[in-house]
C-alpha cells in the first residue's frame, strides 16, 4: 500500500513537471485600421517592435499569432508620410486655398510586417480563439496586443462597452472581446496592453462577462490600456520617424527591453528594486514619462472602482406601506427576542467604521499606504507638476481647472481667427474661380490640364491676391494656437494621472471595509497578475 502511494505520488509530480516543461506563452497581435486611409505605419512599426522584443526575451519561434489590416494581400495598406516627398508650391497652394488639404501629403503601400497569418477580422479572431485559444493547457498564459484603432460603444448605456476597429470598418465590443477570452481554458492567465482609442473599456475584460457584478474572471486577466473608456489615445500617426512617436506601448515596451524603439537605453524602472521590470512597473513608466495626452489606466484600477469607494453609499430609500410596517414589526420582534435571550450577558460595544480615504486625504499619508511603484508615480508626477501642497488631489485638480480655463480661452481666439481665415480662402479662391472656373471641379479635364501646365500662373495669382499676406499670418498663428492647446491637454492629462494614481491608493486602503474577503482575495491575485514578468518562466 505504501508503495502504491508513493509510485501515486511520484507519478503525479512527473505528471506536473511534465506539464511545467511543456508550457509555455503564447502570444496574438491584432493591429492595423480600418481601411488604408486609416491604417498608419505607426501601427505597421508597433507590430515590428513588439517582434524585436519577442525575439530579444523569447528568441526565435515564440508562438506568435499576427492579425493585421488586409493579412497577405498584396495591395497598398500602410499610410505613411515622407518628409522627402514634395508637393508642387501650386498644389498645396490651391489645397489649402479651397480647404482639401486632408490627406493631401500622405503616401500608401503594402505593410512590410513579417509572418502575418491573417486579416484583422472578426471571423479570424474567432476561428484564432477556438482552435488555439482553446487549446491552450493549464501552465501557458496567452498574452495580447492591440494596436489599432477604437471607438465609443454603440450604447451609450453601456459606456464601458468600448469597440475595437478592425480591417474593413468591421469592429468588435469589448463584451463580444471578452465571450471570446472565455474559450480560453480557466487554468490559462491572461495579459493583455491595448493601445487603441477609448481603450480603458476593455480594462473590463477582468471581470466575467465584462461585468463587475458577475465578479472577477478565473484564471485573473489582467491589462494595461493607453486610455480611459471615454478618450481617445496619443500615437496613430503616418509619420516615418519612430523618434517622433508618444504613444503608450513605445514605453511600455522600453520599460520592459531597457531602452527605446529607437535603441537609445533608458533609466532604470525597478521602482520596487527587486531587480526586475514588471507590467506593472512598465506601466509606471510609461505614466511618468509620456508627455501625450494619454490618461493610461491598469485593471486595477477599474476593479477598485467597482468594488470600493471614497465615499459611504447613502441608505437606501424606505418605501412606504405595509411591507415597511412588516418590517418595522419583524424587527421589534428580533429585538425582544435578542434582549430576552441576553439580558444577562454584557453586550460589546460596535466600533465605528474608519472613515474613508479620499484623493484629498493628505497626501503623507497615502503615500505611506502606497506601493514602491505607485510610490514612484507619485513623486515623480508631484514633482513634474510642481505641486507641493498636503491636499495633492484637491491642488492637482485646481492646476487641472486652470489650465481647461486657459485652453478655453485660447479656442475662443482660435475660433475668431478659424472664421477670419475662413472668409479670406471664400475671397481667395473665388477670384480664382472667376479665372478659372473650371477649378470648381477639380475632376474637370480642363483643371486637370491647369494643375498640370499652369503651376506658375496659379501661383502668382494666389500670392498677388491683396489678402495673401493675411492669409499666410493666420496660417502661422493658427498652428502656434493648436500647438498651445495639445500642450494644455498634455499637463492636463498628467495632472488626471496624479488624481487617479491617489485615488488608487485611498479605493485600495477602502476595500477591505467595503467588501467581502473573497474580492479583497480578488484584488490581491489581480495585483499579484499585474506585478507579473515579461519573459519565459525562469
Amino acid at each position: 500500500m505504501k508503495n502504491a502511494i508513493v509510485y501515486t505520488l511520484a507519478a503525479a509530480l512527473l505528471a506536473l513537471l511534465h506539464q511545467s516543461a511543456l508550457a509555455s506563452d503564447h502570444f496574438l497581435t491584432v493591429g492595423g485600421g480600418y481601411s488604408p486611409r486609416g491604417n498608419q505605419i505607426s501601427l505597421e512599426k508597433n507590430v515590428q517592435l513588439f517582434q524585436r522584443l519577442l525575439g530579444q526575451e523569447y528568441g526565435e519561434g515564440a508562438p506568435h499569432h499576427i492579425l493585421f489590416s488586409d493579412g497577405n494581400h498584396a495591395g497598398p495598406d500602410i499610410q505613411y508620410m515622407d518628409p522627402e516627398f514634395k508637393i508642387p508650391r501650386h498644389v498645396e497652394l490651391l489645397a489649402r486655398v479651397f480647404r482639401q488639404t486632408k490627406y493631401l501629403k500622405y503616401q500608401y503601400r503594402t505593410h512590410q510586417i513579417e509572418n502575418v497569418q491573417g486579416v484583422s477580422s472578426h471571423d479570424n479572431l474567432k476561428k484564432w480563439f477556438e482552435e488555439v485559444g482553446a487549446k491552450l493547457k493549464a501552465g501557458d498564459r496567452l498574452f495580447i496586443y492591440a494596436t489599432a484603432h477604437g471607438g465609443r460603444g454603440p450604447d451609450r448605456k453601456q459606456p464601458q462597452n468600448t469597440v475595437l476597429y478592425l480591417w474593413r470598418n468591421q469592429r468588435i465590443s469589448m463584451k463580444d472581446f471578452t465571450a471570446l477570452l472565455d474559450k480560453v481554458p480557466s487554468e490559462v492567465p491572461v495579459v493583455t496592453v491595448m493601445v487603441q482609442c477609448y481603450a480603458g473599456g476593455f480594462a473590463n475584460l477582468t471581470f466575467e462577462g465584462g461585468d463587475p457584478k458577475s465578479g472577477a474572471a478565473q484564471p485573473q486577466r489582467c491589462g494595461f490600456f493607453a486610455t480611459v473608456h471615454n478618450r481617445v489615445a496619443a500615437g496613430c500617426t503616418p509619420d516615418i520617424n519612430e523618434a517622433n512617436y508618444q504613444e503608450y506601448s513605445s514605453y511600455f515596451w522600453a520599460a520592459l527591453q531597457g531602452k527605446t524603439r529607437t535603441g537609445q537605453p533608458i533609466d532604470s524602472c525597478d521602482y520596487d528594486g527587486d531587480g526586475r521590470t514588471s507590467f506593472a512597473e512598465a506601466h509606471a513608466y510609461a505614466l511618468l514619462t509620456s508627455g501625450s495626452i494619454d490618461v493610461s489606466i491598469k485593471t486595477s484600477d477599474t476593479f477598485l472602482r467597482a468594488f470600493s469607494a471614497t465615499t459611504a453609499k447613502k441608505p437606501a430609500k424606505k418605501g412606504d406601506g405595509k411591507k415597511d410596517d412588516a418590517k418595522k414589526d419583524d424587527a421589534k420582534k428580533d429585538d425582544a427576542a435578542e434582549k430576552a435571550a441576553d439580558d444577562s450577558v454584557e453586550q460589546p460595544v460596535a466600533a465605528e467604521p474608519k472613515p474613508l480615504l479620499t484623493v484629498n486625504t493628505s497626501y503623507d499619508e497615502l503615500f505611506a499606504l502606497a506601493h514602491p511603484v505607485d510610490k514612484a508615480v507619485l513623486d515623480g508626477l508631484s514633482v513634474q507638476l510642481e505641486l507641493k501642497e498636503s491636499e495633492r488631489g484637491k491642488e492637482a485638480k485646481k492646476l487641472a481647472d486652470d489650465l481647461m480655463k486657459q485652453k478655453k480661452a485660447v479656442e475662443s481666439t482660435q475660433g475668431k481667427l478659424n472664421r477670419e481665415y475662413g472668409s479670406i480662402t471664400k475671397q481667395i479662391n473665388e477670384s480664382l474661380l472667376f479665372r478659372w472656373p473650371q477649378l470648381n471641379n477639380r475632376w474637370h479635364p480642363e483643371s486637370i490640364a491647369l494643375v498640370a501646365d499652369e503651376g506658375d500662373t496659379i501661383i502668382k495669382a494666389i500670392e498677388s491676391h491683396a489678402r495673401y499676406k493675411r492669409f499666410e499670418e493666420l496660417s502661422a498663428e493658427l498652428q502656434q494656437i493648436s500647438a498651445k492647446r495639445l500642450d494644455f491637454d498634455k499637463r492636463w492629462a498628467k495632472c488626471q494621472r496624479l488624481i487617479r494614481a491617489l485615488e488608487n491608493v485611498a479605493l485600495a486602503a477602502n476595500l477591505p471595509q467595503l467588501s467581502d474577503e473573497k474580492r479583497v482575495a480578488e484584488y490581491e491575485q489581480l495585483i499579484a497578475s499585474e506585478n507579473g514578468f515579461f519573459g519565459p518562466k525562469k
